[in-house]
């Protein structure tokens, strides 16, 4: 047996599922691990006394912070090149002026490096991200396909994910979205069949993902299209989510509350009638703020009506080229000044909302008994800091399953 004793923490943030302040605040109390998971939460004094052998640390908490390591829900963090250009463009010119003096903007730019990147610089630029993402307290990590688009690249990118998942500490979890766009030379509907027919299969035979995503939006992939191509996911063993309602409302929405999608990112133009829809379905609801601001969205998402009518919200960064956001601190800074989240909200969205965004809360996103031990230790004055202190990092320790990783 191993063990590591948090002592008296100053503040500890549990995130337990029934917590009235969101956050599950308690003061001074102590948290003991054992092995990889919690094995008891409570006075020092008690806890001291469930440890049975000499293998154990202890560290001092009564001047720090201790919360669960953050679930970032929502990337897309394996790709080739940056956007850089483009998106510095974006400060003083139009759509039109950008693409004429750029010859790549835009997903195509990024299907093009993406095709073009060796499996080692994919793999190594991957890991680099993951790397800082882990020093600023995030232990879970969803990544997308979706840039390779032709099975070669899409099937190469699932299989370098789960390389990354033996590589990385942290959790990792695989997203197939070949309908992130199509090829414009099969045309839609021909896609639609070879990602069914063709590319799902060899997904589910070596076990590539866990789940399938759908772009659905004006330009991309209506809720018919949607709901055959999750349905089909659904029979290959991978659980539905869906980029919706982003910049158009065209009826994702409700083919997520039909299939019970695990959840559904961006959400700018939901509707009262669809909010009540995902809440009897039990989906998660991903905001991306980041996203918000990078595009400078002309209707920026709302979260109220979403968290008055009880639907479980996550926060993401929504990593990828357009929208360079690691850190998960920013995304609820973001949350909470542009947006009006509370601080709480936001905590609680980027742990146990994200958990419950990827269907494992029972053994992420909160510190609970029996949980796995993930868990950020801050040297901070106060669990407000995350939402109030722009490009600091407070972050002292990060464990990950039990074992003391940064």
């Amino acid at each position: 047996m191993s063990y590591i004793l948090l002592k008296n923490c100053r503040e500890l943030l549990t995130i337990e599922e029934n917590a009235k302040d969101l956050i599950g605040l308690k003061n001074n109390t102590s948290l003991l691990i054992e092995n990889e998971r919690i094995k008891k939460i409570g006075t020092y004094e008690d806890l001291k006394k469930e440890i049975s052998s000499n293998n154990f640390q202890e560290i001092d908490c009564s001047d720090k912070v201790v919360m669960p390591g953050y679930v970032d829900c929502h990337t897309h963090l394996i790709f080739g090149e940056s956007r850089v250009d483009e998106y510095v463009a974006s400060f003083t010119m139009t759509k039109n002026e950008i693409k004429n003096k750029i010859v790549r903007t835009g997903i195509e730019a990024s299907i093009f490096s993406t095709r073009n990147a060796t499996d080692e610089e994919l793999i190594n630029s991957s890991l680099i991200k993951l790397n800082r993402m882990l020093k600023h307290g995030t232990t879970t990590v969803e990544i997308k396909s979706g840039y390779g688009i032709d099975m070669e690249t899409e099937i190469r990118l699932l299989k370098l994910i789960n390389i990354l998942k033996e590589k990385s500490p942290q959790t990792i979890l695989s997203t197939y979205l070949g309908a992130h766009y199509f090829d414009t030379k099969m045309g839609k509907e021909k896609y639609i069949d070879f990602m069914i027919n063709e590319v799902m299969p060899v997904i589910k035979k070596e076990n590539l993902a866990q789940f399938c995503d759908v772009w659905c939006d004006e330009g991309y992939y209506n809720a018919e299209d949607c709901y055959k191509i999750l349905k089909a996911g659904l029979e290959n063993d991978m659980l539905p989510t869906l980029h919706t309602e982003c910049y158009s409302a065209i009826g994702g929405a409700k083919v997520a509350a039909e299939l019970k999608a695990a959840n559904v990112g961006h959400l700018n133009y939901i509707s009262s009638e669809d909010i009540k829809l995902l809440k009897e379905a039990n989906v998660v609801g991903v905001l991306i703020p980041s996203t918000d601001f990078s595009v400078k969205h002309k209707k920026p998402f709302v979260p109220k009506p979403m968290l008055d009518e009880g639907m479980t919200i996550a926060i993401a960064t929504n990593l990828n080229p357009g929208n360079w956001v690691e850190d998960m601190n920013i995304s609820m800074i973001l949350a909470c000044r542009n947006h009006k989240m509370t601080e709480n909200e936001a905590i609680r969205a980027t742990t146990l909302g994200g958990a419950k965004a990827l269907k494992i809360e029972k053994d992420y996103g909160s510190l609970e008994v029996s949980k796995f031990a993930d868990i950020q230790i801050r040297n901070s004055d106060s669990y407000k800091n995350v939402v109030y202190k722009f490009g600091v990092n407070e972050i002292e320790h990060v464990i990950k399953n039990g074992k003391i990783i940064f």
